[in-house]
């Protein structure tokens, strides 16, 4: 019989914990633990197939009759827990991973995750231009698929996701496009000469805090050199909606709008007086990331697949922009995010929707 998996989780504001039980031939393996662990693992092998079955169908059962659920593996990861994991404990159900961009700005390289640079372009293809109005189109980022997380590895599919824009239409191309077989992996530590390293010091600050206009006509990149996880949690009104949760006052503002002048509202030994990692989870919702949930500003409206009808799942979000030695920018537009949605069945299907504050 063909490998068989049943993956449980129970989130119940004391436990954050995974069952996971694998069935082959007479062989049957468990694996438990905490969520974000690798967990401990047994194995048992059964004199037939059908005595092997009746145990898998006895400890799932057993399982869920003490609240654990059907789960999707792989969609969150472990964190280091502080006093504000434990107030929003009631939350879990809701926690995802989302990813935050970690930059470094060097030398254009074709195959990079970057921001600004110059997309690549398999040979014999002309650069992008808008079906609308004719004009060249404006180079948002690109994403290297196989350099993502490990927990997002064939997740969103393979090759170069790139993003482009026609300002004058108001109107996102986003596509994915095929790796050459010679196509190598971009150093996160490039060689560069002394005057690239000078004009970078430079250019850095400048395009950040400019939006993202480059004088250098793609020379230089920032380029993604690691994700940093971080616990994210949906905007209020779509945990309300679709999931029928609402968020007290104190979970909303540990959530959104956290920071430091907050703590100086509570004595030093109230436990809950809100941390510094509290104010660091905070800013990550409105800020650019890679997968989690998106920050809808004013209303929910979920993308449908157009191929399945399927409900789409956050691929990315430009946000309020990325962060560089204290210099936070590239908002392309300062009064909106771009919500990037993809079909999770149909992996070159995506819907851009602008989030307006």
């Amino acid at each position: 019989m063909e490998t068989e998996t049943t993956y449980l989780e129970l989130s119940d504001g004391k436990s954050h914990k995974f069952y996971e039980v694998t069935i082959n031939d007479v062989e049957v393996k468990v694996r438990y633990g905490r969520i974000g662990d690798a967990g401990k693992t047994t194995v048992t092998a059964y004199d037939t197939t059908q005595k092997a079955q009746a145990e898998v169908t006895k400890l799932v059962n057993s399982k869920l009759k003490k609240g654990y659920e059907r789960a999707n593996k792989g969609n969150r990861t472990k964190q280091p827990i502080s006093r504000g994991d434990r107030r929003l404990a009631r939350l879990n159900h809701l926690r995802r991973t989302g990813w935050k961009p970690l930059i470094k700005p060097t030398v254009d390289a074709p195959f990079a995750s970057k921001y600004l640079g110059k997309p690549w372009l398999s040979s014999g293809t002309n650069y992008p231009h808008c079906s609308g109005c004719g004009d060249a189109l404006n180079f948002h980022f690109q994403l290297n698929l196989q350099e993502l997380p490990d927990s997002l590895q064939d997740k969103l599919g393979t090759g170069l996701f790139q993003l482009f824009s026609c300002f004058s239409c108001y109107v996102q191309f986003p596509q994915i496009v095929a790796l050459p077989e010679s196509a190598t992996p971009t150093p996160p530590e490039p060689e560069i000469s002394a005057e690239d390293a000078a004009s970078l010091s430079t250019w850095t600050p400048y395009v950040i805090q400019t939006c993202g206009i480059d004088d250098f006509h793609g020379r230089y990149m920032l380029q993604i050199v690691g994700w940093q996880p971080f616990d994210d949690y949906p905007f209020f009104e779509e945990a309300q909606e679709t999931y029928g949760t609402e968020y007290s006052e104190y979970e909303e503002m540990l959530i959104f709008h956290v920071d430091a002048s907050d703590c100086e509202y509570y004595e030093e030994d109230d436990p809950d007086r809100p941390t510094l990692t509290d104010v660091q989870l905070a800013w990550d919702r409105t800020a650019d990331k890679l997968s989690g949930w998106g920050y809808w500003g004013q209303q929910v409206e979920h993308q449908y697949c157009r191929l399945c009808g399927q409900p789409m799942q956050l691929f990315y979000q430009l946000g309020q922009g990325i962060e560089y030695e204290g210099n936070t920018g590239l908002d392309y537009d300062r009064d909106n995010l771009l919500l990037v949605f993809q079909c999770a069945e149909h992996k070159d299907e995506f819907s851009c929707y602008g989030s307006a504050f």
